[in-house]
């Protein structure tokens, strides 16, 4: 990928507005037909589900676009609203606690891939408009991402469900595009902020929407467990407490004294999800990556304030919801000795590994793994460890790929710790390393990339391009540097 953004102009003679009016006024007509012709289709509450969240990301598109021509912008917005889009498509439907065993699967697994073709469109709108935007896939540091991708989408062909995996190879495939095109339209800081922002935005509704279910909805089968803890977090503790402290890092990112605290007041209540849901490892990442943060800056004293805020949260925790009784009993269980299981599923998955090592099962063939072997330990749906995971679905070559990706994103993160210049580019870069450490940590014990293209993995995918833009912009001219400098003291 070429290190030089490319900003699309906007053509002299545009009748942008005109068209939007009747977009808008065509779906708003064909919005009223269906709901007075179809009463009985829309019966169906996911039916009605599906299509009226394909229509706000629509006209959120449509508005993004607008927006974007006004300003002189025409891809950004659009692109940007595209990339929140597919954060969110997991979240829009409710089906992690409704996969069934074997082959079937709930409709709302499937239900997401309505924003996932609205997400296209837009897509395909900026690349019919602008074709040069595919430009630069395989040059510099991002080649290594498309070439997971296109290895992904391959083996698909061989993977136990070659529909099933294609579907999300699909979806890697669309967000690799995305991400590559919002990185032509981050040509300075303002546009990274802009990017981070609506990262937040989206991440917010990732660890709002689950939380709000688990709360309304709880699980009294007892799928996670019998206890109080697992039967209201029906939508597995681990990964809530995952997303909600990456989402705190996030915050703590953009975060400004005197001028921007929203996010400090997100990153709180991420915070306190993170510790209430319970997942051991999403609580010790989230805790780790925010002394990383403020220690990397050599700022002592906000070491300490996080350190005892995250003890206080825990003890309240601990003592005022079912997180005592939770961890009670794992002890109890001396679950810990086997990491929950997961050192069982790892040394049983071993010998299979060994028969394919070069290549592997297809890509998220690991969703199969109890199907094809039903003595796998708690029919895991996945491998529990992102670099098993990669490398099970597909091999060494995968499993190369996936740390090269890793590799670009902590060399050029340290590099512009090293060299920025201004001060702002070293605390984003600081910030975005953190974020990374956190995936990282909760990668060693989920699948949080290397298989299913969910908001994790994009994660992943969006620091790599993050990661380049920092470097570029950590040695700009001294008329650059001397602005942002003036522009940080602003911001902190």
């Amino acid at each position: 990928m070429s290190l030089t953004p490319t900003q699309l102009s906007v053509p002299p003679k545009s009748r942008f507005r005109a068209t939007t009016v009747a977009v808008l006024a065509t779906v708003a007509f064909g919005t009223l037909f269906a709901l007075t012709t179809a009463s009985e289709f829309l019966a169906d509450a996911n039916t009605t589900t599906v299509i009226l969240a394909a229509l706000i990301f629509f006209a959120l598109m449509v508005f993004a676009a607008a927006y974007g021509r006004a300003s002189s912008q025409p891809a950004k917005w659009l692109v940007f609203v595209v990339w929140w889009g597919l954060l969110v498509s997991e979240e829009v439907f409710s089906y992690r606690s409704d996969i069934a065993g074997g082959g079937s699967f709930a409709t709302g697994a499937y239900d997401q891939a309505v924003l996932w073709i609205v997400a296209l469109l837009g897509l395909l709108i900026i690349l019919l408009k602008y074709p040069q935007s595919l430009t630069g896939l395989f040059h510099g540091d991002y080649k290594w991402v498309t070439w997971i991708t296109l290895v992904s989408i391959a083996s698909c062909a061989y993977s136990p469900n070659p529909a099933f995996s294609f579907a999300w190879a699909f979806k890697l495939a669309l967000v690799v595009l995305v991400v590559h095109i919002c990185s032509q339209q981050i040509s300075g800081m303002d546009d990274l902020r802009d990017f981070l922002k609506i990262t937040v935005c989206g991440f917010f509704i990732l660890v709002l929407a689950p939380t709000l279910r688990s709360i309304f909805e709880p699980d009294p089968l007892g799928t996670y467990g019998s206890g109080a803890l697992e039967q209201r977090f029906r939508e597995a503790p681990t990964a809530i407490s995952g997303i909600a402290g990456l989402l705190a890092i996030l915050c703590l990112m953009l975060y400004s004294p005197g001028k921007r605290r929203w996010p400090l007041w997100i990153g709180g209540i991420a915070l306190i999800i993170m510790v209430v849901a319970g997942g051991k490892t999403g609580i010790i990442a989230g805790i780790f990556a925010g002394i990383l943060f403020y220690g990397l800056q050599k700022r002592f004293k906000a070491v300490l304030i996080f350190a005892a805020v995250a003890a206080i949260m825990l003890t309240l925790a601990l003592k005022y919801t079912p997180l005592a009784d939770y961890m009670a009993n794992y002890s109890e269980l001396q679950a810990g000795a086997t990491l929950t299981g997961r050192t069982d599923l790892w040394s049983f998955v071993t010998p299979y590994i060994l028969e394919k090592p070069i290549i592997g099962y297809g890509f998220n063939a690991s969703r199969f793994v109890a199907v094809a072997h039903p003595d796998t330990p708690f029919a895991s749906p996945h491998m529990h460890n992102s670099l098993i995971e990669a490398l099970y679905n597909n091999g060494i070559i995968g499993l190369f790929l996936i740390l090269m990706v890793q590799f670009v994103i902590v060399r050029n993160l340290w590099r512009t710790i090293g060299v920025a210049a201004t001060p702002e580019l070293r605390y984003l870069a600081v910030g975005c390393l953190a974020a990374f450490v956190n995936l990282f940590i909760n990668g060693m014990f989920n699948a949080t990339f290397g298989g299913r293209p969910d908001a994790s993995y994009m994660t992943l995918i969006a620091l790599v391009v993050v990661s380049m833009r920092l470097v570029q912009l950590s040695k700009p001219g001294p008329a650059f540097a001397a602005s942002e400098s003036r522009s940080f003291a602003a911001y902190r």
